[in-house]
This record gives structure tokens, sequence and C-alpha cells, in this order.
């Protein structure tokens, strides 16, 4: 059977939405050709990994495999696979790239693509809707032998200690927003009611402060200029979320888009309505 592959990238709030975007767009590509989607993960995480479990067989993924140092290189070659798709993210560049797949060519979804037969072997997804795939089963994850051997990054092991205590109660982060340029009445309104408070785009331009604390950080490209290139040093627990006003976005993505985890353009006001929606809970949780 034919396989498209997909890397599945945690964050300290489950699985990274350019991941779970990548799964919905496997899941149709392989409907189309008779293929199985294959989502995999490096290392073991514990208890931590439950939450990206559960997003990934919702997403659309027929089988969870978490891999040892080598096991992505080891696994491709024997599979071959239709497509490899992964968010459009520095580790996944790193991670697709020691085991000698790309390069990895950056696309933005908005949705469910219209010519499947013209994607690329190997995509680097920005996410810019929340996930249209609902399957209702959780998949029982696969553990190759020398998963252990993966060493976590710092955040990871962290967090995965903090997620086998099942007496901590987590807080939800905060929302936090930017704007570069002014924000009509109504989005502003919906922002209110989101419980999104205003910050300032200079306190995230030198990477530190701010950007080094949790949260959800919307930010208003009034401007035009994109997200600054020292958000890529932030914090894995600041999610940021680039709204570049309405449309329409065809050819190459932005360069700053893939320091984004989503990708939302449109009418602001629109866009805050569609974020105070059950169907981007998730996203803010």
């Amino acid at each position: 059977m034919a396989h498209v592959v997909v890397y599945l990238q945690r964050t300290p709030r489950g699985l990274h939405p350019g991941s779970a975007l990548a799964l919905c767009l496997a899941r149709d590509v392989a409907d189309q050709h008779g293929a199985a989607v294959l989502g995999l993960g490096l290392g073991d995480a514990g208890p931590f990994d439950d939450r990206m479990i559960l997003e990934a067989s919702r997403a659309g993924a027929d089988q969870i495999v978490f891999l040892g140092p080598e096991g992505i290189q080891k696994l491709v070659r024997r599979l071959a696979p239709r497509h490899v798709l992964a968010p459009y993210t520095r580790e996944a560049g790193s991670v697709l790239a020691q085991a000698g797949i790309g390069p990895m060519v950056g696309r933005w979804f908005g949705g469910a693509p219209e010519q499947i037969s013209k994607l690329e072997p190997v995509i680097g997804v920005v996410a810019g809707t929340s996930c249209w795939q609902r399957a209702p089963l959780q998949i029982e994850p696969e553990y190759e032998a020398d998963v252990t051997q993966v060493e976590l990054p710092e955040w990871l092991a962290a967090v995965a200690e903090q997620a086998a205590d099942l007496t901590k109660t987590v807080e939800p982060p905060p929302v936090l927003y930017v704007t570069t340029g002014p924000l009509d009445a109504q989005t502003r309104a919906r922002l209110d009611q989101l419980g999104a408070s205003e910050a300032q785009a200079a306190d995230y331009r030198d990477g530190r402060g701010p950007a080094q604390e949790p949260g959800t950080l919307l930010w208003f490209d009034g401007a035009g200029q994109g997200l600054p290139v020292t958000l890529i040093e932030r914090s894995p627990r600041l999610r940021v979320i680039l709204l570049p006003g309405p449309g329409p976005f065809s050819g190459p993505i932005d360069s700053s888009w893939g320091m984004a985890d989503l990708v939302v353009p449109g009418d602001w006001s629109e866009v805050m309505a569609e974020f105070n929606s059950a169907a981007w809970q998730t996203v803010f949780a």
C-alpha cells in the first residue's frame, strides 16, 4: 500500500497546527489514491503525548509511530511514500534534512486543496485554518525499540515531567495581540470577547521579555511587514498567529510566515468571529 507520511511536531500545547493541517491534507490525498496516512514522531514524551496522539487521530492518521534517532530516514527509504508532509518550521526542516528528505516546499493551506494531483512530494505546511477532518477514533501508537535514545528538547523534557503529575492544575495561556495599524471597533470588541490584552510590537522585536512568556500572540500586520525575525528565538510556549488582512494570496508564501504557528488571512473582524467559535477552541487552549 502507498503511504503519505506526516511529521508530528510537538508543541507545549499538543500537536503543531502545521502538522494537524498536514494530516488533513494527507487524509484527502490518501482517500483519493487508496493510500495510508502514517504520522511519525521522534522520541517518547510519555503522558505528554496523549493530547498529540488524540489530535493526530482526529485529524486523519491511520497509524502513529514514535521512532528512534534514525527512524525517519530508514522508514521513508523502506516505504518510498507518495508524499512527505510537515509543518513549515525550522525544526521540521532540520529533521527532514538530516533524514535526507527534501527539499521542503512551503505552501499555505486555508482549506482542502482543489488539485491534489499538483502537490509537491515534500511540503512544509503553513496552517491557515482549523482542521477540516474529524475522525472519531483514537489510534494506539507504536514505539520503536530505540525510541528512548532520542534526546528530548529541554522544554519538552520539562513539560513531559509535569504531564506525569496528575495533580497539577494547568492554567489556560493568556491571549495577547499586537497591531501595526489601526483596528476597527468590531475587531476590538471581538478581541475583548476572546479575552485578549493589547501588547506592543516593540516588546517582541528583541526576542526576549514577553517573547519568552507563554501565551497566544495575535499579530495584526497592518503595515504589511510580516513578523520580526527575532520571533524565531521565542519560547516554544508562545503560539503566534499572523493576521495579514484580506487577500487574495497566491504564489510563494512570505518568508516570515514560517515563523508563525498559523497564518489566517481575511477581514480581521470576521477572523475574530471565527476565533470565538467552538472550532478554534483547541488552538487557544
